[in-house]
């Protein structure tokens, strides 16, 4: 089943991904059905790549194209093969409007809370099969970066947090798809060392899904040279699903011209092809020509059709297919769903809202319930607007919503008849008026309401408060007003270093590890984030080493005048000359105390998060030298630190078991 949002342009949209699957009952022609569950695995995919004929095998490697109309999105469709109990698959590849997820990869990864992205993951998955989708995005890991303004900028937090969202996502049934949120045009040499990591933790967590790579245009095949990241997820990481390339539209020329790289894509790795040349059959024709010419093996062909189905079979897919929904009704099935998932969408917000400054203390916001507060809506955030004042309504505090008509110079007339204004802002186009209303004498609070993290904030010395609330979406509007009127304390930490809008040349590929190597200080760091009440203290940091892992233990307490939820983040210093930049996030917790409260932690930090990939060896290796494990509230902020000499180490790159869940005493 689609989604409804327009298709305009090179098929583009707020979701684009691709690849969220519609399953069709399958229909069985001659009686027969896929085998049984309680067969062995491999001996199930045995069995049914056995009754597969070439032609059928052919069918499955390929992803049909159908083009766009007026409110629908594109749609790649897997035809199945219902004689042998195989049910068809439908791709929308402006995917899941309607169904439940983060607003972006940034937002669910400013809570750092693996818990609740494994819930996002469960609740998106409800959605999308009630939709007729059986397949899901998970942004931030794709081999394929769309930037750390889209995937955020460390790969232990993406690959944790979204590979926690792909796990909720298997649990329900739904097939992950890790690849590029949107229809760009990188291509990558080979899967860099920080993507690469990304990647190998959000699929060892999810224990299963498909890689994607897509692009908007067909000139070459999508995933790049595939070479040496086949060679690492294959032989190195023992990954066993599928690798799916999606073009939306061909290079100029015919499709034909597209053949070399068709069958360059096939040799390189890539399983699934959803092209144009797909949906005219000019890939099968190309595929056909080239097994009985020997230029790809049969055996080639068996393998790709065989990791389709491990994929599709890993999540559920095959055995238990959403029905089939049209277009025109499925709305109303999220419209149906919407009420159950309110909650938490304010969850959300309640832990990925980030509170940047906080001058004066003038949150919570202060005065009597009496006195009136002014809620500014701008350029495409009028609707957020009226939803939080409408929320802080409800608590009982007076607020006035500024009219539609500004007064004099854009500033609401309503301004200098309150003693504090909040403005929510989507873009830069806001300025001018950010400081115009701070000029106007009262306090001034902006909540941010997009996800760039390099936006300039000229007037941040001119206003008290500044949030981070991510890209509005329709819901989060009750918690949101909750954290401005103290109800709940600020939690969330910034998944992405805020630059203001200066920075190093590389920080969009390296992002709080390029400030590190120019010593420069950013606008906001990496991890940071206040909390209103609460003021959090760190003690006794230890670490000790357990085989090739070690074992960072810390104290934690409150020393503030109310309750909150603290992230203590773990850091290692590197030896000299060892990785690409002086120091790496390698840990992290979440603990909710109360004021005078205090709690003992303790995690594990596995040898990939120390060391480097050695794509030769196919293995992790930590270089032997001294390094340093810090603590701290974030990148730029470390306060404990405990200096070891590690001994050379070797770890095999298979991918791991879902991580052990950190231990919390209270003190």
């Amino acid at each position: 089943m689609t989604g409804t949002g327009r298709r305009t342009g090179q098929w583009r949209g707020r979701m684009a991904l691709a690849v969220v699957a519609a399953v069709a009952a399958a229909l069985v022609d001659d009686g027969g059905a896929a085998p049984a569950r309680g067969v062995e695995r491999p001996a199930r995919m045995e069995i049914l790549l056995a009754r597969l004929t070439p032609a059928e095998k052919l069918g499955l490697v390929q992803a049909r194209l159908s083009r766009p109309q007026a409110g629908q999105a594109a749609i790649v469709t897997l035809p199945g093969v219902p004689r042998v109990g195989l049910p068809a698959v439908r791709m929308a590849l402006e995917g899941n409007q309607g169904a439940h997820g983060a607003a972006s990869p940034l937002a669910l990864m400013a809570s750092w809370d693996v818990g609740l992205a494994r819930r996002v993951g469960q609740a998106s998955a409800r959605s999308a099969r009630a939709t007729g989708q059986a397949a899901f995005p998970v942004g931030g890991v794709g081999p394929v970066g769309a930037g750390r303004t889209r995937d955020g900028e460390d790969p232990l937090l993406a690959g944790s947090v979204m590979g926690a969202m792909a796990a909720g996502l298997m649990s329900g049934h739904v097939l992950p798809l890790f690849g590029n949120d949107d229809a760009g045009s990188a291509r990558p040499s080979a899967l860099p060392g920080d993507r690469m990591l990304g990647l190998y933790l959000a699929i060892g967590q999810a224990h299963g899904g498909g890689i994607l790579c897509r692009t908007a245009v067909a000139a070459a095949h999508p995933c790049g040279d595939l070479d040496r990241m086949g060679r690492t997820i294959r032989e190195g990481w023992r990954f066993g699903g599928m690798v799916a390339e999606v073009a939306d539209r061909e290079a100029d020329g015919d499709g034909m011209s597209r053949q070399p790289f068709l069958l360059a894509s096939i040799a390189d790795g890539v399983d699934l092809e959803g092209s144009p040349s797909a949906a005219d059959g000019l890939y099968v024709v190309a595929l056909r020509q080239a097994l009985r010419s020997g230029a790809v093996p049969w055996s080639r062909l068996d393998t790709m059709a065989e990791r389709i189905l491990r994929t599709l079979d890993d999540s559920g897919v095959i055995d238990r297919p959403p029905s089939y929904v049209a277009p025109q009704v499925a709305s109303g099935a999220v419209s149906g769903l919407s009420s159950v998932h309110d909650p938490l969408l304010d969850e959300e917000m309640a832990e990925g809202a980030v509170l940047l400054q906080n001058e004066n203390d003038v949150l919570p916001l202060a005065g009597t319930q009496a006195d009136p507060v002014l809620v500014v809506g701008t350029g495409g955030t009028h609707d957020a607007a009226r939803a939080v004042a409408e929320a802080m309504r409800r608590t009982g505090r007076a607020v006035r919503l500024a009219a539609d008509s500004p007064g004099d110079g854009g500033v609401p007339a309503d301004a200098a008849k309150v003693d504090c204004v909040l403005v929510f802002s989507d873009g830069r186009q806001d300025d001018r008026l950010i400081a115009a209303l701070a000029g106007n004498g009262g306090h001034v609070v902006v909540v941010l309401l997009s996800d760039d993290p390099d936006r300039p904030m000229p007037w941040l010395d001119l206003v008290d408060g500044v949030v981070q609330a991510w890209s509005w979406r329709g819901g989060g509007a009750s918690a949101l007003a909750a954290l401005l009127t103290g109800q709940k304390d600020f939690a969330g930490r910034l998944p992405a270093t805020f630059t203001g809008g200066r920075a190093p040349a590389d920080v969009g590929q390296a992002g709080y590890k390029a400030f590190d190597r120019a010593h420069v200080a950013p606008l906001f760091p990496f991890g940071y984030g206040l909390s209103d009440r609460a003021r959090f203290t760190y003690s006794d940091l230890r670490v000790t080493r357990d085989g090739t892992r070690l074992v960072v233990s810390f104290g934690v307490a409150n020393a503030g005048s109310g309750a909150g939820r603290d992230v203590p983040q773990i850091y290692l210093d590197l030896p000299p000359g060892v990785g690409d930049a002086p120091k790496r996030l390698v840990g992290w917790r979440t603990v909710q105390l109360a004021p005078g409260q205090g709690a003992h932690l303790s995690m594990g930090i596995d040898a990939h998060l120390l060391g480097q990939w050695n794509a030769s060896a196919l293995e992790w290796v930590v270089p032997t030298g001294d390094y340093t494990v810090s603590l701290g509230a974030h990148a730029a902020n470390l306060v404990r630190h405990v200096a070891l000499h590690l001994p050379e180490m070797h770890v095999p790159g298979a991918l791991p078991p879902a991580p052990a869940e950190s231990t919390v005493r209270d003190e």
